[in-house]
């Protein structure tokens, strides 16, 4: 698996309420949707405590305003995460990045219920292995 610090949207980033990504992933023109062995990858560098839930959204646009958010986004997937995969730490998910991307992509972690602590790092990642362990922890 590949890992490029421009396709990352958080880095060790603390998540008990619903809030973007810490950055906005610029794709250059066209869609680099599922035809390409681009995925989106989400991992735990911190596990989550509480009993709440998380979801992964990701959000698409044409333009970005001057703080790095997406003007006009539209929401075009939505990841459920599993619980035990958040008290466990680790890797949360990996999909393949869904046709209709725009320019800019950027991530919303919506949380539901109560998550007293974790932190999340994810980014846009060549070939991830179904199979991988948490390899961020040691960027």
């Amino acid at each position: 698996m590949i890992l490029d610090y421009d396709n990352m949207f958080s880095k060790d980033q603390a998540v008990t309420a619903t809030s973007g990504s810490t950055s906005t992933v610029d794709l250059g023109p066209g869609d680099a949707g599922p035809s390409e062995r681009v995925s989106l990858f989400v991992t735990s560098s911190t596990p989550f405590t509480g009993t709440g839930s998380l979801a992964v959204e990701l959000h698409t646009s044409n333009a970005v305003g001057g703080d790095g958010s997406l003007t006009s986004p539209a929401t075009i997937a939505s990841y459920a995460v599993v619980n035990s995969k958040l008290t466990a730490g680790g890797k949360l998910l990996a999909a393949r990045l869904p046709h209709g991307c725009k320019r800019y992509l950027r991530l919303n972690y919506v949380v539901t219920g109560t998550i007293a602590a974790g932190k999340i790092t994810s980014c846009l990642a060549m070939d991830v292995q179904a199979d991988m362990p948490d390899p961020v922890t040691a960027m």
